[in-house]
């Protein structure tokens, strides 16, 4: 007799599909800064900056995704803790996003957040908005280390806490996974982990 193999079925396993999306994500991230300090090109940082951005924001779906999926309350409870960790790092990163995704709109001056209170198709083009949300990869001195920041309007990531913050919520996502399937991990063990074998 032989066995039936039932076919495997992406709609029952969203969880799992969401933190492999997410890991993706953040791999991106963590080689683009990666290359910004071991490549020496600037013009490449400075072409894979705001895709970092974007990346980040992958890794954000990623997360929401496995976080609609799960199936306990405990589960869903440590992502919550876990988004609002990452957020806390990384305070403007959906809005820097915004302004990266929407250049078309921003650099006329015509962007959500730079005209909120008028309507889409009444906006008119103005050149001190424009200037006023340009982005742009600038790099800081933060104690005895130079790093990597990207600039959106108002909105500023810095790239190397941004890529921690990543993973850290990455790793989250893995934990709330095994706590979802009744294997626990300890909070925080998994990026310990990782980190450390690095």
């Amino acid at each position: 007799m032989g066995e039936t193999a039932e076919k495997w079925r992406p709609t029952e396993h969203g969880a799992n599909i969401g933190h492999t999306s997410a890991w993706m994500a953040h791999r991106k991230v963590a080689l683009d800064v990666h290359r910004m300090f071991n490549e020496g090109d600037p013009d490449r940082a400075v072409i894979d900056a705001p895709y970092t951005v974007m990346a980040l924001r992958h890794v954000i779906r990623g997360v929401r995704m496995a976080h609609s999926h799960l199936k306990t309350e405990a589960a869903k409870k440590l992502l919550n803790e876990a988004l609002t960790d990452f957020h806390k790092v990384v305070p403007g990163g959906k809005k820097a996003r915004d302004v990266i995704e929407h250049f078309d709109e921003y650099t006329m001056g015509i962007g959500n957040l730079q005209q909120p209170d008028v309507h889409r198709t009444r906006r008119q083009p103005d050149d001190e908005l424009s200037e006023e949300f340009n982005h742009r990869l600038e790099w800081k001195q933060v104690g005895d280390e130079r790093r990597p920041f990207y600039k959106a309007g108002p909105f500023e990531v810095d790239l190397v806490a941004a890529e921690d913050a990543a993973f850290r919520l990455v790793c989250d996502t893995y934990e709330a996974l095994r706590l979802d399937e009744g294997s626990p991990l300890p909070r925080g063990w998994a990026y310990a982990a990782q980190r450390l074998s690095l």
